[in-house]
């Protein structure tokens, strides 16, 4: 990761969706660390700083939800098919800062980052 640019951990078991969204924010201006797992992403956070964490929620075995408790305040963006977090029937679902429903479009992303990370003149689309 380079220490100039903010930094991004994004987990999806999907190589395509990973490489998708890698793309999208590292155009954004963000180092990113993709995983293909919860624990990949748990590991690298008990090593690495992350401005913001992309999260996929259904992987095999595991959902996104599963990586909340080591995400240490910093905002989670659920990846996922549903629309709002009353569709999944977890509570975890309460502490997901937001949603963004796959396939993501740039002007989403764009807009989640800037709210959540109060960048919004600092996020620009290339």
């Amino acid at each position: 990761m380079s220490d100039n640019l903010p930094s991004a951990l994004i987990v999806d078991d999907d190589p395509v969706a990973l490489i998708v969204l890698q793309h999208m924010l590292e155009s954004q201006g963000f180092s990113v660390v993709a995983q293909s797992s919860v624990t990949e992403a748990q590991q690298e956070l008990e090593t690495s700083e992350f401005v913001i964490i992309f999260v996929d929620y259904l992987m095999p075995g595991e959902t996104g939800l599963d990586l909340l408790e080591f995400a240490d305040g910093v905002p989670v963006v659920l990846l996922t098919g549903y629309r709002s977090q009353t569709e999944l029937d977890d509570p975890r679902a309460d502490d997901v800062q937001a949603y963004l429903t796959k396939p993501v479009s740039t002007s989403d992303l764009t807009s989640v980052v800037a709210e959540l990370l109060d960048t919004a003149t600092e996020v620009s689309v290339k």
